[in-house]
């Protein structure tokens, strides 16, 4: 489990004789209890961020399979072109005329 700042704020500990001086050890739990404050809100906004990054990143990822399925479509379509245009000028080709017919 845990520890929330409220948990280490309510902490109790017994006293004995000769104990720690209980005025440095609540100034001392009230540092440690505002540095895990600050390292929870941390977290939180580092949790925040990277599940944003993530979502940006399945984003772009999500982009760059449609653009490359756009160049493959594309790239089919110019072979297609190229393929007719290259039939075409076969078929415009000149023949060598023949000899004309002399009477």
């Amino acid at each position: 489990m845990v520890l929330s700042p409220l948990d280490i704020h309510n902490k109790e500990f017994s006293t004995k004789l000769r104990g720690y001086n209980i005025d440095e050890v609540n100034d001392f739990l009230e540092q440690i209890i505002k540095d895990y404050q600050i390292t929870l809100d941390q977290n939180k906004s580092l949790t925040d961020q990277l599940a944003a990054s993530d979502e940006k990143l399945k984003y772009f990822n999500d982009l760059k399979d449609s653009l490359n399925q756009s160049i493959i479509v594309a790239q089919e379509a110019a072979d297609k072109v190229r393929a007719n245009s290259q039939k075409e000028a076969t078929s415009l080709i000149v023949r060598p005329k023949s000899k004309p017919m002399t009477l």
